[in-house]
């Protein structure tokens, strides 16, 4: 499968005291699916963020891209169905042919810079679509853990786990050896 990948900057007129923590932390990188795509979750009851109705891709896109957990986005350009997930698309669910030629599948890229200010004090984060104020420092925000690097949607049933906080603990779920 191909994919398109596109840069989202999202207009954010938004005062900061930290200019740098604003401009990564509002960076989306997307890349979309070719047509006739849409995403199919392994449990869609514990990742389906919404459904909604939108005029185009672009409006799906940015609906994604302000809503923190957002990770996943499809859209069916026919019946102008947007629905938003909170998931990782390689172990939450797969990416499939649609009976829709004009529905398409978006995934935002999570690189390790938009998590630089993990730990740091919450005015590095105030404005980060990434991270969250949680006991004054800049944290992953619920549903997710950091492995290092990045914060990962928390794993489902069936996902692999090494500690804890990689399990959706709001599901009652725990980590296995």
């Amino acid at each position: 499968m191909r994919w398109l990948y596109i840069l989202l900057f999202i207009e954010c007129n938004l005062v900061t005291v930290h200019a740098q923590s604003n401009s990564i932390g509002w960076q989306c990188f997307l890349s979309l699916s070719d047509l006739g795509m849409n995403f199919s979750p392994t449990d869609v009851q514990a990742i389906l963020l919404s459904d909604i109705n939108v005029d185009s891709i672009e409006v799906c896109a940015e609906t994604c891209h302000t809503n923190i957990f957002c990770r996943i986005f499809d859209f069916d350009g026919q019946s102008n169905s947007c629905r938003l997930f909170e998931s990782n698309a390689q172990t939450m669910g797969s990416i499939i042919a649609s009976s829709s030629t004009l529905s398409r599948v978006g995934l935002i890229e999570l690189i390790s810079q938009q998590f630089s200010n993990k730990e740091r004090s919450c005015s590095y984060c105030e404005y980060s679509r990434y991270l969250t104020c949680i006991n004054s420092t800049c944290q992953c925000p619920s549903r997710t853990y950091f492995d290092g690097s990045i914060c990962h949607s928390q794993n489902l049933i069936g996902g692999q786990c090494i500690n804890e906080t990689d399990c959706r603990t709001d599901l009652n779920l725990i980590c296995l050896p």
